[in-house]
């Protein structure tokens, strides 16, 4: 709201204003195994309000690979070590096969995306 010189209209008293800061925190967290442990973490010690956004180091194409990669195994993996019984090394190579067939449908889905713009 303004107001022109002379005019008879008011500002509203700074006392009736609620105002709030923005605060951006960045920070890389080496100690974290999931997403989730991160955004946990964040909402205790900046409350539910604060926006989290969890994300590779940089943006070096190898950065995301490897986020992504780390997204698609952790969680399973955590699991298997939990739980830490003789067939461990046998459920890491399922989840590496596993993951491996992902990652594989993304690179052919990227080459034939690539074809598809050029022809």
């Amino acid at each position: 709201m303004s107001t022109q010189a002379g005019s008879s209209k008011k500002l509203p008293a700074f006392s009736t204003l609620r105002l709030s800061m923005k605060v951006s925190i960045t920070y890389h967290d080496n100690e974290s195994f999931t997403i989730e442990e991160v955004v946990k973490q964040a909402i205790h010690n900046y409350g539910k309000a604060a926006k989290i956004e969890v994300m590779p180091e940089s943006t070096m194409a190898y950065d995301h690979i490897y986020f992504g990669l780390q997204q698609l195994i952790t969680h399973e993996q955590l699991s298997l070590l939990f739980e830490r019984d003789a067939s461990y090394q046998q459920d890491i190579k399922r989840l590496r096969e596993e993951v491996l067939y992902k990652v594989t449908e993304i690179i052919d889905q990227v080459i034939i995306d690539n074809e598809s713009k050029v022809g």
